[in-house]
């Protein structure tokens, strides 16, 4: 009877690969291991102490509420917190599958290499030190596989059991976004982009031809359809033509240009220049503020941060995007991240959603979108506890996690060329197709796809392909460029009334209070009272051309006309 010889086996290129791959992966393994084991170390004891530190800052706030130097430290050491303790936990899951894997993987190679061995006498077919020495390499190997899978065992002992208590604590009193912008305009249609205003004492009457209500009138150095933003005593704008790209600063007391910051644009030469319609114009994006720095984006995709100042922070070159009508989408703001919501191409695959840490142009996160060229901006909204990023875009209306840029859920519903924004109002997103239709989309299906089930309700209607509605948490209008106002109850999407308006209409409508601010094209506020029937309170005017929605702020408006910028108030 022939016999094999196993010490011929294990010279052969199969079983030495096999017990190399097993080594390999053993190795790869004690390396997640020991970065587990680093990720655990530092949940247990680092995060337990920033969540201590953060306590102890809060405690002074509580006895400085006034304090915003501080407010700002604590919200930039929470986001901070945050952020960390979610990348420590997403490392732990993806680190704890890439060392099980590994596992498997090297007992799978040693396993395969065993099975090659044949249980029967060995006949030596060469020198006894030569099967000696491949008897101690295998002697090694499997010492180092042992120590390894030992060590590989204990990280992800550790990581899985990582306490609960020692997650990062976060109290009631840390300064919330919410908190933060109350009583600002800190982005397009104020804070959660939806033209709702909850200051007072908003004037309902004004007349600039007979010089009533109008506090003051600036000019304004380069024309653009972009939105005014304010945060505490200052106004911004942006402005652009051809070959400048501006943002202007202005006091909110008395209108004085306070300073005036440029964004160059950057790579010009070799770079297409974007294609711009006259509607769109070179500066149809607005800017957002968060208290702190403030930023400005352009049709040529160039993208700049300046503090309170006017002193430059950083500024980027995203590329010119292709977008048939220019680029429009406004900045969102939340925390210390900018969003911007980079719609491009014809065909999906291209587009974006980026935050860029305002503090020093860093990347925060960015997550691609599986949409074509838009129109629409960002806004941000509170969810539960949560704040998610809602963004539309042919054919999707989507959800994203504000922290990370996590896709949390989608409907499909959108048509092409979408450029009214969406709203979220009593846990819905209120979402317009041009001409077509209004759709309300639940917004608590986190976790998954969202299918037309998870739909509310949608309108067939006279539908804007502009202006985005407006709610005021029972009912909802609904604006057409050519003056077709339509109100629809938010409860099941029925057709309250609909109204004809004289004039085009650019700007979006706002609500304030019990009112509803509209205006047209040539300047004239519509102002109207809220209720399940057209009534029409009284008509203001500017003298100006206007294509920007206003802003508002405790007693006054802010209306930006092609040319300046007005301050309506007592």
């Amino acid at each position: 009877m022939d016999y094999i010889d196993n010490t011929e086996i294990k010279l052969r290129p199969a079983y030495q690969g096999l017990m190399g791959g097993a080594v390999a992966a053993a190795v790869f393994a004690g390396l997640a291991a020991a970065l587990l084991m680093v990720n655990a170390y530092q949940i247990r004891v680092i995060e337990p102490r920033q969540a201590g530190h953060l306590l102890e800052m809060e405690k002074q706030f509580d006895a400085r509420q006034n304090d915003e130097a501080l407010a700002g430290r604590i919200r930039d050491f929470d986001a901070h917190v945050r952020r960390d303790a979610l990348r420590r936990q997403q490392f732990a899951h993806t680190g704890a599958m890439y060392l099980v894997c590994s596992l498997i993987v090297s007992a799978g190679c040693f396993l395969a290499a065993r099975l090659m061995l044949r249980p029967s006498p060995v006949i030596p077919a060469r020198p006894v030190c030569a099967g000696l020495q491949v008897r101690q390499a295998i002697q090694v190997r499997m010492a180092v596989t042992v120590v390894l899978a030992v060590v590989a065992s204990a990280g992800l002992y550790a990581v899985l059991r990582v306490p609960a208590e020692s997650k990062p604590k976060t109290s009631a009193m840390t300064v919330d976004w919410a908190e933060t912008v109350k009583g600002q305009w800190p982005s397009f249609r104020g804070p959660w982009g939806d033209g709702a205003a909850g200051e007072k004492d908003i004037p309902a009457a004004w007349n600039e031809k007979e010089n009533k209500g109008v506090l003051w009138k600036s000019v304004v150095p380069l024309t653009s359809h972009s939105s005014p933003i304010v945060w505490g005593d200052k106004i911004f704008l942006s402005g652009a033509i051809k070959d400048e790209q501006k943002i202007f600063c202005y006091g909110a007391k008395d209108g004085k240009l306070l300073w005036t910051s440029a964004i160059k644009p950057a790579g010009v030469e070799g770079r297409a220049a974007p294609d711009v319609m006259e509607d769109t114009g070179y500066a149809a994006s607005t800017p957002a503020v968060n208290g702190k720095y403030v930023c400005a984006i352009f049709v040529t995709g160039d993208i700049g941060c300046f503090d309170m100042d006017g002193k430059v922070q950083w500024q980027k070159a995203l590329g010119v995007p292709e977008s048939i009508y220019g680029y429009a989408a406004s900045l969102a703001v939340f925390n210390d991240m900018v969003i911007v919501q980079f719609d491009q191409g014809t065909e999906a695959g291209r587009s974006e959603l980026i935050a860029i840490n305002m503090t020093d142009g860093k990347i925060a996160w960015r997550t691609n979108r599986p949409v074509p060229n838009s129109w629409t901006s960002p806004t941000v909204v509170k969810v539960g506890n949560g704040y998610q990023i809602l963004a539309s875009g042919s054919p999707w209306v989507i959800g994203y996690e504000a922290l990370t840029g996590r896709e949390l859920w989608r409907a499909s519903c959108l048509g092409s060329d979408i450029a009214p924004t969406q709203i979220s109002v009593g846990g819905l997103a209120l979402a317009v197709q041009p001409y077509d239709k209004l759709y309300a989309i639940r917004m608590d299906n986190a976790g998954g796809d969202v299918t037309q089930t998870a739909m509310t309700w949608q309108k067939q209607g006279d539908m804007p392909d502009i202006c985005s509605p407006v709610s005021d948490g029972k009912l909802v209008w609904t604006l057409t460029t050519n003056g077709t106002l339509s109100c629809f109850d938010l409860a099941d999407g029925k057709e309250v009334y609909k109204q004809s308006l004289e004039g085009d209409f650019h700007a979006s409508p706002s609500v304030v209070g019990d009112k509803l601010y509209i205006l047209n094209r040539k300047g004239l506020m519509i102002i109207a009272q809220i209720g399940r029937v057209y009534k029409e309170i009284t008509r203001s005017a500017i003298e100006e051309e206007c294509f920007a929605s206003p802003a508002f702020a405790e007693g006054r408006i802010y209306l930006r006309s092609t040319k300046s910028l007005y301050c309506i108030g007592q």
